[in-house]
């Protein structure tokens, strides 16, 4: 083959490659136009629009930024707009008298519980009755130390820390109380209380105990509590893996007891006397702290408070708690808010004498005088049992003259007629002697002395019985049979009347048996200052850190979001603000009146001007999240509709017609395929062969 031949056959082949070669490349640009719905997807195919473009572009990556932005906050800021929604209802809804009684409702006193009856029987009289306080009342009866005998120390606590002591002899005339004894309650925040008591029995040593509660208070106290168990628990809210409330402190629950006050516990030793061997004991957290009373001691509850009190602090080691002791009562305080601590009380009381006095008998019978009969007079006898005696043990003897159910003897005159007209009217003449501190310490220790005083008593009765006093001074020191001897002989007047006098004894065992009552005092209420105004602010006491960290400025921390050229949006709410501080304070101040029912109304109305503040801030700071939301979701469709057009900006640049290009490639896969065909046809060989 010629030279020329072959340079005209290699450069038909090279036209033919070219050929094959921009036809597949057309095939692929338009194969990708149609891929990526773009033009291209090189810059420099877009000439002098590509700044334009970029531009575009640049718009775009930034307004989905702030979508991005957005899209973070507004969950949180909904979370935030719900649990206000729940605050700001809370506070509304208290404001109802449903919720919050403008009354505490009437006290309910219970019967009291007698110990001994026989002793100390009393009864409450509610309607003259002042109460301030829940609390369970404890009426102790002691021998009285100055007063005459058969005069008893009554004494009044509440086991809140307040006491009283009246002196009190059921054979005086009544006091002008209203009916009966008033007692003053003083110390404790039961202070002030007045209770009416009236005593159907007060012979001996004894005690009695009643509860006085306030129903409607005592609801209002626990719906109070549920409410700021609600307002923790929102406070606390989370939100993905961070609280809410939290300020920068995100893995911190923010909110701790939003009841926190430091516990005050009364220990109140009721009463006002102790026995020798008498065990006290008071345990804090199981720790036990006791005393026995030693027989040279002074045997009062003050001097076995102080005694607890002293082991108490001197502690090793040292129990977290503030304890001080006055008139009988112990008072533990917790240094720390947080703390709680559980006391346990227990008194053993020593051994006492169970004594007894025999049924009267009478060993002598009066008959008539001389020369009818042996002109004898009438004896009783009677004695006194037991090993020994107790202080507040009451010994009574009673001589009756007469018939209790013909007290002026007139069915005795119908059926004696002919009797003169002359008896006596029924009376009762009664003797009593208690067994005093004083007496016992001087040795009236056993029946015999107590026999002694009991005939010293008698003498001094006041009308004087139809007895021989002489015969009884005449029997001091002969023992514990007691005999009772007539002042005359059967009247001849009237034959039939063969018994002078009736006798009838009693003991009645008064044992001082000492109790001890545990209480919690009741919520107090805070002080109503308003908040300093320092930067960062103080912590609240509520804080989970308030313990630890009076400060920390990551406490108040709040998020910030940037939504738009030069716009940042500062959003949240932490569990510090001064809204949730005023809401809180509203419903410790509840929970004060409450437990306060005796200034229930002056807490009631500080707690309603304090929910109506807080309900109003607390509905500020809901505005301001709300429009954070409404910011925010204003600014996310803005950005929105504008990548809209910018995406519609940057299509009309770099888009394409796919109907159109679809078109050209069918065109352009068509006339390669052709082009294959013609060059296969040409030569008579595969396009592989001919290419090789």
């Amino acid at each position: 083959m010629s030279s020329v031949t072959q340079v005209s056959s290699y450069a038909k082949y090279l036209g033919l490659v070219r050929n094959l070669t921009n036809g597949q490349n057309k095939v692929d640009t338009l194969s990708e136009q149609l891929t990526t719905g773009k033009k291209s997807t090189d810059l420099n195919a877009y000439g002098a629009e590509t700044q334009k473009l970029l531009a575009l572009r640049a718009e775009l990556t930034q307004r989905e930024s702030y979508v991005q932005n957005i899209n973070t906050a507004s969950p949180r800021v909904k979370a935030a707009d719900t649990v206000l929604n729940s605050l700001e209802k809370i506070a509304t809804d208290w404001q109802s008298s449903n919720l919050m009684p403008f009354q505490p409702g009437p006290a309910t006193v219970t019967s009291p519980f007698n110990s001994n009856p026989d002793a100390l029987k009393l009864t409450v009289n509610g309607d003259k009755s002042t109460f301030t306080q829940n609390a369970r009342y404890t009426v102790t009866s002691t021998p009285s130390k100055d007063g005459v005998n058969g005069s008893f120390d009554v004494t009044v606590t509440d086991g809140l820390g307040g006491k009283t002591t009246r002196t009190i002899n059921l054979k005086t005339v009544p006091p002008s109380d209203g009916g009966g004894y008033n007692f003053k309650i003083d110390g404790g925040p039961g202070g002030g209380a007045v209770l009416n008591l009236s005593f159907d029995q007060l012979t001996a040593a004894s005690s009695s105990t009643f509860n006085v509660s306030w129903p409607q208070a005592n609801d209002m106290r626990d719906r109070v509590e549920g409410a700021l168990r609600d307002i923790q628990q929102l406070l606390n809210e989370q939100f993905g893996d961070r609280y809410l409330f939290a300020g920068s402190r995100y893995g911190t629950e923010p909110v701790g007891d939003l009841l926190a006050q430091p516990q005050s516990t009364r220990v109140t030793l009721n009463g006002s006397m102790v026995n020798t061997d008498d065990y006290f004991e008071v345990s804090i957290d199981g720790k036990p702290f006791g005393y026995q009373v030693q027989p040279g001691d002074p045997k009062t509850v003050t001097f076995v408070a102080s005694t607890l009190n002293s082991l108490i602090q001197s502690a090793n080691p040292k129990l977290p708690i503030i304890a001080s002791a006055a008139n009988g009562v112990i008072s533990l305080i917790s240094e720390d808010p947080s703390q709680k601590f559980d006391v346990q009380a227990r008194v053993q009381n020593s051994m006492s004498i169970d004594n007894s006095m025999t049924a009267p008998t009478t060993t002598q019978a009066a008959t008539l005088p001389a020369p009818a009969g042996t002109g004898l007079k009438q004896i009783d006898s009677f004695a006194l049992t037991g090993d020994g005696v107790d202080i507040g043990d009451t010994y009574e003897i009673n001589v009756t003259v007469g018939d209790p159910d013909d007290p002026f003897n007139r069915k005795y005159y119908s059926e004696h007629p002919d009797e003169p007209e002359d008896l006596p009217p029924y009376q009762q003449y009664t003797v009593r002697y208690t067994v005093t501190e004083k007496d016992y310490n001087n040795g009236v220790t056993d029946v015999s002395k107590v026999a002694d005083m009991l005939r010293t008593e008698l003498t001094k009765t006041s009308p004087v019985p139809p007895l021989d006093m002489s015969a009884v001074l005449g029997d001091l020191g002969k023992g514990p049979t007691i005999t009772l001897t007539g002042n005359s002989t059967m009247d001849p007047n009237h034959p039939s009347r063969v018994q002078q006098f009736t006798t009838s004894v009693r003991a009645v065992n008064g044992q001082i048996d000492n109790t001890i009552s545990v209480a919690t005092l009741p919520s107090q209420a805070d002080a109503l200052t308003d908040l300093p105004y320092v930067d960062p602010p103080d912590l609240p006491f509520y804080d989970s850190e308030y313990m630890s960290n009076r400060k920390n400025s990551k406490a108040w921390d709040k998020a910030a979001v940037t939504i738009d050229d030069g716009q940042t949006l500062t959003y949240g709410v932490t569990s510090d603000d001064r809204a949730f501080q005023k809401l809180v304070a509203a419903f410790r101040m509840a929970h004060v009146a409450a437990s306060n029912p005796g200034k229930y109304e002056e807490y009631i109305t500080k707690s309603r001007e304090l929910m109506a503040q807080a309900k109003d801030e607390v509905r500020s700071v809901h505005s301001k999240v709300a429009s954070d939301l409404a910011t925010l979701e204003e600014k996310k469709t803005a950005h929105t509709t504008a990548s809209a057009t910018v995406v519609e900006r940057i299509a009309g640049i770099e888009g394409i017609d796919e109907t159109e290009v679809a078109a050209r490639l069918r065109t352009s896969m068509n006339a390669l395929e052709a082009a294959y065909t013609v060059a296969g046809q040409r030569q008579k060989l595969s396009l592989l062969n001919y290419i090789a």
